[in-house]
């Protein structure tokens, strides 16, 4: 179950991904999600707080798109995770 939580979404491109920081019975962990492949880039990492979550999975998805779409990472809005 999801406790707190954020997640942005970024489409440059053709690429569409989705950015999650988020605290659950695991932990807090990061991850970035292929919308389009319908794949993770970034599973799941343990990270120390949601700030840092959000620095992770924003400097994965960075990688990504400038490997795969020759481009940089636009500004994030983070949005409230929703709670089950």
């Amino acid at each position: 179950m999801l406790d707190q939580g954020v997640w942005a979404e970024v489409k440059v491109g053709g690429e569409h991904l989705r950015l999650f920081s988020e605290q659950s019975a695991l932990g807090v962990q990061a991850s970035v999600y292929n919308v389009n492949a319908k794949n993770w880039i970034a599973p799941s990492e343990s990270v120390d707080d949601i700030e840092q979550g959000k620095d992770r999975a924003a400097a994965h998805a960075l990688a990504y798109l400038r490997r795969v779409a020759n481009s940089e990472l636009p500004p994030l809005k983070w949005k409230k995770s929703r709670s089950v």
